[in-house]
């Protein structure tokens, strides 16, 4: 008779000597029996309220292959907590012609024992459900202390000893440098496409998406705010980070995190963020540069982009305006008038060029750029500072592993630790040896030389992409209300004229 045998733990407080036990029990079971133990499946880690375990579902894929008689675990509870869950597999062990045996429950096919089995069954479902309970009270005594409360600190972030968040300066660089690309604008298709050239890695070393930079700006801890509870836990265990607890439910503690950003830029990139998911799409290939910047001055609701075409002539004509949202939608807004795309565009770019092109303000322009090339050179010095004592602890480490193997450790019982080392070693040398400021061998002459060479060539700037992205560079906010229009600078640079612009459609 053959079986595969099955074992788990699933907290830091079971770790490997349970599988190790539970593997003894079962190999003690299996040799009275005469049974021939073929195949074993582990699963560390996981707990059993859900069947999301990796061995688990390895070993129902092979059941059809191995076809073994008996599957065997050490007590129901390693099988499954959840009754459902339960049912269900035996039910899959059945239809592959096997019985499932817990070897420490020793319980026959009579009445009796089905019904014993469901009573352990309730029993363990039961402590999983109570447990959760009593766990999730300690969670929040955590929460109210702004302790961390498990799973993966955030990119920017380490956990002391005493189970408080710290900066990590070297990560937190990284975390600053996504929230002030997207404060100027960028997309986030941008921002990875520029963490990738700088080789820059999540927590988990892993290239930067679209998805984890969304949550970096959306995560409420690097204002320095505690929070816990904020998205529920789903059905076998299973999170979706879209739906989110009522607020009564969520515990935030303002203040108790050292902050990376400032709490008004995360307020802000909230806002953004916001505005572009409740905001007007795209419906054609034309790009509006001003979407999102251009307030109505009327009512002060945003100003959107449309298309309307006339026959001229025998011939169909598209012509491309700005318009207030709230006047086109609800007919609420005074303010009726169609602003002709082109025009309005050119009185923004002929506006900002016109501040860069005056000495004074080019002269300060300049100068707020080279302190911002210097900041960028210092911080990747200090990167660089830092991962070289990373990567100095990590060959102190590996120096000691190899010391206590020549003392008569044996080596199996470090060799994935040390494997771990490796791939850091290997990990920080790649990045020292591609980590450089791309502004090393720039001087304020450079930057001065690269602004004159700006004058005049913003209108005539052939990408609608381009010049996207520099009006979203220089400008915090533009209102447009008859004839004129207000345009506030991200850069205050000095006194300022009003653009004008000409009449509607």
């Amino acid at each position: 008779m053959k079986a595969v045998a099955y074992a788990r733990f699933s907290t830091d407080r079971q770790r490997e000597e349970s599988i190790t036990a539970q593997l003894r029990a079962i190999h003690e079971y299996a040799l009275k029996n005469n049974i021939h133990v073929v195949r074993e499946y582990l699963d560390e880690g996981r707990s059993a309220t859900t069947d999301d375990r990796p061995a688990f579902q390895q070993m129902f894929s092979d059941l059809e292959e191995v076809r073994p008689n008996l599957v065997l675990v050490h007590k129901l509870d390693r099988f499954a907590r959840d009754r459902f869950d339960s049912a269900y597999y035996r039910r899959e062990i059945q239809k592959a012609g096997a019985r499932l045996v817990a070897v420490d429950q020793p319980l026959d096919d009579s009445p009796e024992s089905a019904f014993l089995e469901g009573i352990l069954e309730a029993q363990a479902e039961f402590y999983s459900r109570n447990l959760a309970r009593e766990v999730m009270k300690g969670m929040k005594e955590n929460a109210f202390k702004a302790k961390f409360n498990g799973g993966r600190a955030p990119l920017g972030y380490d956990i002391d000893s005493e189970g408080h968040y710290v900066i990590n300066e070297d990560e937190a660089t990284t975390v600053r440098l996504i929230f002030q690309m997207k404060l100027t604008g960028k997309s986030l298709n941008s921002i990875v496409d520029e963490l990738s050239c700088q080789g820059r890695r999540t927590k988990a070393g892993k290239p930067f998406g679209k998805n984890s930079i969304d949550a970096i700006l959306r995560n409420e801890r690097y204002s320095g705010t505690y929070v816990f509870n904020e998205i529920p836990k789903k059905i076998a265990g299973k999170r979706n980070n879209r739906v989110k607890n009522p607020e009564d439910k969520i515990i935030r503690v303002e203040g108790a995190i050292p902050a990376i950003i400032g709490r008004e830029d995360w307020v802000a990139v909230r806002e953004m963020m916001e505005a572009c998911k409740h905001g007007p799409r795209r419906r054609s290939d034309t790009l509006y540069i001003l979407t999102g910047l251009l307030k109505c001055g009327e009512c002060g609701a945003a100003m959107v982009g449309n298309t309307a075409t006339k026959t001229v002539n025998g011939s169909i004509k598209k012509y491309h305006y700005y318009e207030c949202s709230r006047a086109k939608r609800t007919g609420t807004c005074a303010n009726k008038k169609r602003y002709p795309q082109e025009k309005l565009e050119q009185s923004v770019l002929k506006f900002i060029e016109s501040q860069l092109i005056r000495p004074e303000n080019r002269d300060a322009m300049v100068d707020r750029l080279w302190e911002a090339i210097r900041m960028i050179n210092d911080s990747s010095e200090t990167e660089c500072a830092n991962m070289a004592k990373q990567l100095q602890t990590v060959k102190e480490q590996m120096d000691r592993v190899v010391d206590s193997i020549k003392k008569g450790l044996p080596f199996e019982h470090m060799s994935s630790y040390f494997a771990e080392l490796g791939e850091q070693k290997k990990y920080l040398e790649a990045q020292l040896g591609n980590r450089q400021s791309i502004f090393t061998d720039v001087t304020r002459q450079d930057v001065h030389n690269y602004m004159k060479r700006q004058q005049g060539r913003l209108v005539t700037t052939a990408s609608a992409e381009t010049r996207k992205d520099i009006v979203t560079s220089y400008v915090k906010e533009a209102t447009v209300l008859g004839k004129s229009i207000d345009i506030v600078l991200k850069l205050q640079l000095g006194s300022l004229d009003k653009a004008g612009v000409g009449g509607g459609t």
